[in-house]
């Protein structure tokens, strides 16, 4: 029961996110990186660590950093350190789009936090890791 409530929740978010980015022909996932990238020097990563925070198999996210690169979001250039790697980053089109999805999550951070309490929030917070690193029994 609470593992379907989990998948429902994530369903929903995503939903929400890829509804909202549609008008900036977008889509969730893409958005999430846009703002992934914004945590590093120069807005830029390599696709690696874009694999490991989103759990997501190689050839998935290079198909999706190609969409973006497409769309001029992204730039994918071949690693000065690793020559197997890619070094991704936000393009000007994609660093123009910051402003408007750091302030979505954002909110929409706020609206699902609204209706706990900062223990309770404490509380998700540690149950949602705990299963992100299997970490349950």
């Amino acid at each position: 029961m609470m593992g379907r409530l989990i998948k429902q929740a994530n369903n929903k978010i995503n939903h929400e996110m890829n509804v909202f980015a549609q008008q900036y022909d977008l889509t969730g996932t893409q958005m999430s990186i846009i703002d992934f990238l914004t945590h590093f020097p120069g807005n830029s990563c390599d696709q690696h660590q874009i694999e490991s925070e989103f759990g997501i198999k190689r050839s998935t996210t290079t198909v999706l950093l190609q969409r973006m690169a497409k769309k001029g979001l992204i730039t994918r250039d071949i690693s000065p350190s690793d020559h197997r790697q890619k070094v991704v980053a936000l393009t000007t089109a994609g660093k123009e789009l910051v402003p408007i999805v750091s302030q979505y999550l954002k909110d929409y951070e706020a609206r699902i936090k609204a209706t706990f309490s900062e223990d309770e929030i404490t509380v998700i917070e540690q149950f949602l890791t705990s299963i992100i690193k299997g970490e349950l029994g």
